[in-house]
């Protein structure tokens, strides 16, 4: 594959984020849940029990979003509210166990797990170390661009019809 970085940018910019983002809402749709539904309870399981403020934290979805995830999360019998004996203001969620989803494992991210490794297996160690390197550092820019589109929101204020 050419290194060209505006081809390298559009594949990962537009074609795997899109990837991930349609592979995430294949899972959930196994479970009756949204991509996003799916991600919050990947999040619970591990961060353990959280506030919706952490939750928003870690996922960057704004506090009233997360409390429509776990509102349907909650419905959905994947999670549960519970007070928080530290802040009366605020509840701390739960995820419960659930046979369905702790089947993904086995079902879908065990095969997953096993066609990256196949394909993997083609690169050597110092290759694999640099693709590892890249892959955090587009993370952390990821992290660092989603934080600034919400500053920015926040700052604009209500968004508005066009």
């Amino acid at each position: 594959m050419a290194t060209d970085p505006d081809r390298l940018g559009r594949l990962i910019g537009r074609e795997l984020s899109t990837a991930v983002v349609m592979f995430h809402e294949a899972v959930g749709k196994r479970l009756g849940l949204s991509g996003t539904e799916r991600k919050l309870l990947d999040v619970l399981s591990r961060l353990g029990p959280s506030t919706a403020g952490e939750l928003a934290t870690h996922t960057g979805l704004t506090s009233g979003a997360i409390t429509g995830v776990v509102d349907r999360l909650v419905k959905a019998g994947y999670a549960q509210r519970e007070p928080n004996p530290r802040d009366r203001r605020s509840v701390i969620v739960t995820r419960l166990p659930a046979p369905a989803s702790d089947r993904l494992g086995p079902e879908v991210f065990l095969p997953l797990g096993q066609a990256i490794a196949d394909f993997s297996a083609q690169y050597q160690p110092a290759e694999l170390a640099a693709i590892a390197s890249y892959l955090a550092g587009l993370t952390g820019i990821l992290h660092e661009q989603t934080m600034r589109l919400q500053q920015e929101a926040a700052a604009a204020g209500p968004a508005r019809s066009a």
